[in-house]
């Protein structure tokens, strides 16, 4: 290998490639024997870069002189091409102490991996379960690494990442003009968790096959910021996730944290756009929105499925002919589409509750829950006049949100997690699918 240093301080690597191909052999072996040769030079010179950036000249640091070791020590980094064994320097005060590493520093190593393979890895980790990403790496990149680094390696990425927040003009968001309003979801997904045993633990707890340890459903939070044109189209959404805490009594105080970056980054950048907070009933999500959107509105099918639900009621009222269902399809449509109705219907629903014709006991109940539910939310039931001004009235985005986030990563078949780690895959997530290039964009903060 040549290495050739130019005037303007660049360094050429150069280096030559040979592959025998022996006759006989089919187009797919040939490719194999391609790929070892170029990994075999890739990790090659992906180890001479390393070891160009190793300078031996003493630095000052915190006020203390560092010089360097006469001897220098042995390094195993893992690149998308192989593991590369390089020599480095380990630089030490006169009062000894911490050893620093310029050649770790000045590569921006993640642990004992180079930052493409850190990015490979942590990326295919968001998608994969870690047997499934070795398995890929194996017979796709000709790379044999353990189930065990990968886990280490994406929890490393996942720490740094939970402190960086992407700014909202990195990537590719919308300009500011193009954005009319944005809308904020939050809303909430089981997720299996594992945890020490606990005395007189509930029933929904249920032995994980390890000592002292149980498994427990548990609610992670799922944060949806949507950003809307002028004709209410979706030009993108930027998703935040966090795993439920370890300790009940945190809450959703992660969560929130989270989101208030997010939201106010968003805010920073689209501050002419109309803010709508949407979600489902539950009360205590209303506080946050309130004070971060200038309207809330309760998701449009949530109240629909109260509706649906009461029609028993309302059997009676259907024209000769019509389906039983009747009543309530003509209420969600009236629901969406002329104001005042949501407390007509809260109105009708009473006097219907109220009256002395007689309801069967299943009725009765769900007639009931529609009567609170509508009770509690009708003022955030203003559909026609979302829909006029081309503001969205469905929380679909943030219901989705859940599935793609948590759902179709954290639950599949037998799977069960730690806090931790199902933090750092939720929180790598969220960056992986929010819009704007959010997954490129943290990497030079993460790496500095």
């Amino acid at each position: 290998m040549d290495i050739i240093r130019n005037p303007d301080g660049s360094l050429s690597f150069r280096t030559t490639v040979e592959v025998t191909v022996p006759a006989g052999t089919s187009m797919l072996e040939a490719e194999e024997l391609l790929m070892k040769e170029i990994n075999g030079a890739g990790a090659s010179l992906t180890g001479k870069i390393l070891e160009s950036r190793d300078g031996g000249e003493p630095f000052v640091r915190e006020g203390r002189r560092f010089t360097a070791k006469s001897k220098k020590e042995v390094r195993h980094v893992e690149t998308p091409f192989g593991c590369v064994v390089v020599r480095r320097h380990a630089f030490q005060s006169s009062l000894g102490g911490v050893c620093h590493y310029p050649m770790d520093e000045a590569g921006c190593l993640t642990g004992a991996a180079t930052p493409k393979f850190a990015r490979m890895i942590s990326r295919k980790m968001v998608e994969l379960p870690a047997a499934e990403v070795v398995r890929d790496l194996r017979e796709n990149h000709t790379r044999a690494v353990t189930v065990d680094f990968v886990q280490r390696l994406t929890g490393l990425v996942g720490v740094l990442a939970q402190s960086v927040i992407p700014a909202a003009g990195a990537g590719t968001l919308p300009a500011p003009e193009e954005v009319a309003s944005v809308s904020i979801g939050v809303d909430g997904a089981c997720v299996h968790m594992s945890m020490p045993a606990r005395p007189q633990a509930a029933d929904r707890t249920a032995a994980d096959g390890r000592k002292g340890r149980t498994r427990e459903w548990r609610v992670g939070m799922v944060g949806a910021i949507t950003l809307y044109d002028k004709t209410g189209e979706r030009l993108g959404t930027i998703y935040a996730a966090t795993a439920p805490p370890e300790d009940k009594s945190q809450g959703k105080a992660a969560f929130w944290s989270i989101m208030e970056k997010e939201a106010a980054a968003v805010q920073a950048r689209y501050p002419a756009a109309i803010y709508t907070g949407l979600s489902d009933g539950a009360s205590d999500l209303l506080p946050w929105l309130r004070e971060r959107t200038t309207r809330q509105v309760l998701d449009f099918y949530h109240a629909c499925g109260y509706l649906h639900a009461a029609v028993g009621a309302f059997t009676h009222e259907a024209p000769a002919g019509e389906d039983p269902g009747w009543w309530s399809h003509e209420a969600c449509r009236h629901l969406k589409e002329d104001e005042g109705t949501a407390a007509a219907l809260l109105t009708e629903m009473e006097r219907r509750l109220a009256s002395t014709r007689r309801l069967g006991a299943a009725d009765r109940t769900a007639l009931e829950k529609a009567v609170t539910y509508f009770g509690n939310n009708v003022e955030r039931m203003d559909y026609a006049a979302c829909a006029a001004a081309g503001l969205p009235i469905g929380s679909g985005v943030t219901e989705a949100g859940c599935k793609l986030l948590v759902k179709k990563r954290l639950c599949g078949p037998g799977m069960t997690w730690g806090f931790t780690m199902a933090g750092h895959i939720l929180r790598l997530r969220a960056l992986a699918h929010s819009a704007g290039g959010r997954w490129a964009s943290p990497w030079k903060a993460i790496l500095t």
